[in-house]
């Protein structure tokens, strides 16, 4: 799934975890997501600034669901899961061996290939730890690093029905 597609089928609670998460502790990366989003509608940005909070976050979820602010979703969810989500993307990464830095980015390459089972091992182990909205959100995310994404991960998506999750 493309980042318009996962906002599209997020629920609201999650979207707002996101979009407070962002206004609280990414204010720059929150800053710039809204005022691209303006301009894209056409909009000043002080047309989503001056609104309630609640506000704010319902125009960006709703915007974001359009295939137009697809970057700007992409980021906005990249930024979320690489700070606030990091022991979801370490964890995962542990189980698959891959490198990374301890904080869910890859040291190096993503092999082309993933072993079924270890990804399989990887996704029960996170539905353990993590709700199933979030890994889902992670796990579609992380298939577009590699056009097509990996049949390992598109397997595990489709086993635990990851897709209606997310």
């Amino acid at each position: 799934m493309q980042a318009h597609q996962l906002f599209k089928s997020m629920s609201p609670a999650l979207g707002q975890q996101i979009m407070t998460w962002m206004k609280d502790d990414e204010r720059e990366v929150y800053k710039a997501a809204v005022t691209t989003l303006a301009q894209q509608k056409k909009v000043r940005p002080v047309f989503v600034t001056q609104r309630s909070r609640d506000q704010q976050f319902a125009w960006i979820m709703e915007t974001l669901k359009s295939r137009l602010s697809e970057g700007v979703g992409e980021n906005i969810l990249q930024v979320w899961l690489m700070k606030a989500k990091s022991p979801m993307l370490a964890s995962f990464l542990d189980t698959l061996g891959i490198k990374h830095d301890g904080k869910g980015g890859v040291d190096g390459d993503i092999p082309d290939e993933l072993d079924s089972a270890k990804v399989a091992a990887g996704v029960t182990k996170l539905l353990a730890e993590f709700p199933a909205e979030e890994v889902a959100v992670y796990l579609n995310l992380f298939q577009l690093q590699q056009p097509n994404g990996w049949a390992a991960i598109t397997e595990a998506i489709n086993a635990h029905q990851l897709l209606g999750a997310a």
